[in-house]
């Protein structure tokens, strides 16, 4: 991984999440959740794919993942999870789709964004309420970071902590926030208009102005809101050529 951070952070730096159609219990047993992990084994180190954090529920997976290229981790996800469906598809003797849609991926822009959605993925069961704490569940990493195992290496922990060097306090310091990885009903116009009212500015301000519209995209960022670009463009009543002239020029 490079030293940089700057060159982490963004689409290279991404949040992962993998559904099973109609939110079916595709990871109940501990067989499967066990095959998943071979997969991950498998593939992460085959295609460069470095796995910063990971939980695999009853029915979803979450990844933190970093590669050198994007298509890195496209190709990843798509052996992972191809592999496993024929595996589950054949073990249950079904036909059919297996996951809800096409992974999601939210990029990750910023250290404090990163730390939250690590500490994010790893409450997932205690969330859930299967385990009281997060060292009591098997299938995530967060024993990985207490005993410097599994897919983490020097490299990575010098990444998200700075420093290799008392890292683990620096670990069990993050605090539990809720995000939006897994809200499908969130109206981009609501939230716009949520930023409007909280900044105390008009519609037409962000229209025109690219500092502001920048910041606007950080907000939805930092939030874990994901949208496309129509959908931006749309909210903000502007064309995708004027929305990429604002973020770009």
């Amino acid at each position: 991984m490079p030293r940089q951070a700057r060159k982490l952070l963004g689409e290279i730096l991404c949040h992962h999440l993998v559904q099973g159609i109609n939110k079916e219990y595709i990871f109940q047993e501990t067989e499967e959740k066990e095959k998943y992990i071979k997969l991950l084994k498998k593939y992460h180190k085959k295609l460069n794919v470095d796995i910063l954090a990971y939980c695999i529920m009853d029915n979803h997976v979450h990844f933190l993942l970093y590669a050198e290229k994007i298509q890195s981790i496209s190709n990843f996800m798509q052996q992972v999870n191809s592999q496993y469906a024929m595996y589950y598809n054949k073990k249950h003797k079904r036909v059919g789709y297996v996951y809800r849609n096409r992974f999601k991926s939210i990029p990750i822009m910023q250290r404090e964004q990163l730390h939250k959605c690590i500490k994010y993925i790893h409450m997932n069961p205690v969330k859930a309420k299967m385990v009281k704490e997060e060292k009591d569940y098997k299938y995530s990493s967060y024993n990985d970071y207490l005993n410097q195992s599994g897919f983490l290496n020097s490299k990575i922990l010098n990444f998200i902590f700075d420093s290799k060097n008392n890292y683990i306090e620096k670990f069990k310091s993050i605090k539990y926030e809720e995000l939006n990885f897994e809200d499908e009903s969130v109206d981009i116009k609501k939230i716009l208009n949520q930023f409007l009212l909280k900044n105390r500015i008009k519609l037409k301000e962000i229209q025109k102005n690219q500092i502001l519209m920048q910041k606007f995209i950080a907000y939805l960022i930092s939030n874990q809101y994901k949208f496309s670009k129509t959908e931006l463009a749309e909210a903000l009543k502007i064309s995708r050529a004027t929305l990429y002239r604002r973020l770009y020029e």
